[in-house]
């Protein structure tokens, strides 16, 4: 029987719905367990924490919602391949266009039994949510809204999932390709966003994107829930996006089914004309994920890297080409090959030489309106591109931006040098994003040696501009403090907090001075900090400033008001330290023991008390392990600490380090 026009056939809808109704029925067993079931056990009335997860787990973008997500991900994909299953068999596809129906009524009729078994599940589940909603305490716990907004999200996505299925379930007549290139699809964009950065930045030096994947207004759903899209993100305008999407998709699916031919069924890619973008893909995607691999695993040159290409591209054409051909006899194919790797190489060398001039590259400090010079590119995507944060956003604090003509001088003077050296360094990220006077922008990434480049860095590192964006506490009012806390975590003493108005300010003003007279080897010394100090806000923000021993003005404060010796470890206080060679890594309990020494000299506990191998210590090289015990009014404490051995220590210490030989 045909009815509405002839746009679908009820035998058709029937028949799907006859077929695959288990796996509607197991998705609305799963989704009445996660939800309405769990509801029900709750424990009423529930703690404020279980009251939040109860009203979370009706977000299909919270944390409480993985399962949800999972089966968002996975149910529609398992319709959409089972409902156009006849794809991928030569006689079921012969048989189901034998049918006196257009392609447009089997179209329809299949993509609406998908979609009535996805929603059937939903739409029963809302109900009993409403139902226990209105009978129920539950109703203080989420609203009817909340309800119907999960019903909504819920079937919008299954929707969009189960249309992207369809549509490549037309560009492939084998199941297998199915399942896997409907999951690729929607992992590709990124996925060739993250590749290209991590080849590209091998060969171009200081090579870094103004973009990142999770700045995508839009995504595929599987990438916005790895990504952790919040519910407030998507808005109605976003909703309608995705449901405008989701029409165009089946639209598109359509028009590459009209132009199908039946006998594509068992072929992994049904159009030969897409066959060389199908071969030549999996080539470039496996050599730039070999490529990528071996760079980030074995930290080699040139070399590893074009082995990794070599490697990925062979597998990758191969293979390709054997699924295409159905066969394993494909090495006459080397020629496409062979003509693939010139290309390659081509590409590779000019990378390798900058034939584009893109790593020498560096702007003429008149051209730069504003420089921002730090190591977040997020950062600098959302205060400078999107502008969607508030200049005092706590997520992105620390804003180096630079518009004094001075700093950029320098910033631009440390960029030649930096342009100049393409050896493999180790330091601190920093990036380099011009906005240029015409407001394009100019972006490098370089890993910078602070101790190499102090000449440099120097006067960047003391100017106000830069200490003000690194330090807020500068451009605070102390009237808008509500306390401060300071705390040593070495010991159980407890920290001191200052909320009285008048220390507050005596505290703030002796911070600041310290602050703006501190010099750049102060603030790189690249020791750990054990005394922090949180400035805390009105409106409870708060931000942490390390006591390194140049603010002299703030200890000499301490000391006065007699708060010194109630939160920092004394020397006094440690009763005697334990020196120690650590077993190797992997080797810890074979049977030999770490030798130990132990000290009591009070001149030498002080000097190991201010002795400490810095954060860019390499851990691959000899250690010493330095263990203080002792005993304070709020307890005994036991903390830990390495010192480098081939560092500046007396005389007398060095005896005991040769000990531990």
């Amino acid at each position: 029987m045909i009815f509405k026009g002839s746009l679908f056939n009820k035998g058709l809808l029937v028949s799907d719905l006859k077929r695959f109704w288990w796996v509607s029925a197991l998705y609305g067993l799963l989704l009445f367990l996660i939800l309405p079931f769990s509801h029900m056990m709750q424990e009423l009335p529930a703690e404020e924490w279980a009251r939040d997860i109860l009203k979370r787990s009706l977000d299909i973008f919270g944390g409480s919602a993985g399962i949800q997500a999972l089966l968002i991900c996975v149910v529609p994909v398992v319709l959409g391949v089972l409902v156009f299953g006849y794809l991928h068999s030569g006689r079921a596809a012969a048989w189901m266009h034998s049918l006196p129906c257009t392609r447009l009524t089997l179209f329809l009729s299949h993509s609406a039994a998908g979609l009535a078994l996805l929603f059937l599940p939903v739409i029963i589940n809302g109900l009993v949510l409403a139902l226990l909603n209105i009978t129920t305490p539950l109703q203080e716990y989420y609203s009817l809204a909340d309800i119907f907004r999960w019903m909504g999200m819920t079937a919008l996505f299954d929707a969009l999932v189960f249309a992207l299925t369809v549509l490549v379930g037309m560009f492939t007549g084998n199941t297998a390709a199915h399942l896997v290139l409907t999951y690729i699809l929607q992992v590709l964009p990124n996925g060739l966003h993250v590749l290209m950065v991590e080849n590209l930045s091998r060969w171009l030096h200081g090579y870094t994107p103004l973009s990142y994947p999770g700045e995508l207004p839009y995504n595929f759903p599987l990438m916005m829930f790895a990504s952790g899209t919040g519910r407030e993100d998507f808005t109605a305008w976003v909703a309608a996006a995705y449901l405008l999407a989701t029409v165009i998709t089946f639209g598109l699916a359509y028009f590459i089914y009209r132009l199908r031919q039946v006998e594509a069924a068992g072929d992994v890619v049904a159009f030969p004309i897409l066959r060389p973008v199908f071969k030549y893909g999996v080539t470039a995607c496996c050599m730039l994920l070999a490529g990528a691999y071996f760079a980030a695993e074995y930290r080699s040159g040139p070399a590893v890297i074009l082995w990794g290409y070599f490697l990925g591209s062979f597998v990758g054409y191969f293979v390709a080409e054997a699924l295409l051909q159905k066969s394993l006899k494909v090495w006459s194919a080397y020629r496409g090959y062979l003509v693939y790797g010139v290309v390659v190489a081509v590409l590779v060398a000019g990378l390798a030489s900058d034939v584009t001039g893109y790593v020498r590259r560096v702007p003429d400090p008149e051209e730069v309106r504003k420089v921002y010079f730090g190591s977040s590119l997020g950062q600098w995507i959302h205060v400078e591109k999107l502008k969607d944060v508030d200049p005092g956003d706590p997520r992105y604090g620390d804003q180096m931006f630079f518009e004094d003509r001075n700093n950029i001088a320098h910033i631009v003077r440390l960029h030649h040098e930096l342009a100049a050296d393409r050896s493999n360094k180790t330091g601190v990220t920093r990036y380099i994003i011009y906005t240029l006077a015409d407001g394009t922008h100019l972006a490098r990434r370089y890993e910078v040696d602070e101790r190499e480049y102090a000449s440099f860095l120097k006067p960047i590192y003391e100017s106000l501009e830069y200490k003000e964006a690194r330090f807020p506490v500068l451009n605070q009012d102390p009237e808008d403090i509500k306390m401060v806390v300071i705390d040593d975590h070495r010991v159980p003493k407890g920290p001191v907090v200052l909320s009285d108005r008048e220390e507050i300010r005596e505290f703030t003003a002796r911070l600041k001075q310290d602050i703006l007279g501190a010099t750049f080897e102060e603030m790189t010394a690249g020791v750990r900090h054990h005394v922090i100090m949180d400035v805390v806000e009105e409106d409870g923000i708060a931000a942490s400033y390390a006591l390194v021993d140049g603010y002299r003005s703030v200890m000499t404060w301490l000391k006065q008001k007699g708060y010194y010796e109630g939160i920092i470890l004394l020397p006094e206080e440690v009763e005697y330290v334990v020196l120690e060679t650590p077993a190797p890594p992997g080797k810890a309990g074979e049977g030999t023991a770490p030798r130990r020494v132990e000290i009591r000299n009070r001149r030498l506990i002080e000097e190991l008390l201010n002795i400490e191998a810095s954060s860019e210590f390499v851990r691959g090289t000899r250690q010493i392990l330095v263990t203080f015990y002792g005993k304070t009014a709020g307890g005994p404490f036991q903390y830990e600490s390495f010192i480098d051995p081939t560092g500046p220590v007396s005389e007398e210490l060095k005896i005991y380090i040769k000990q531990l030989e």
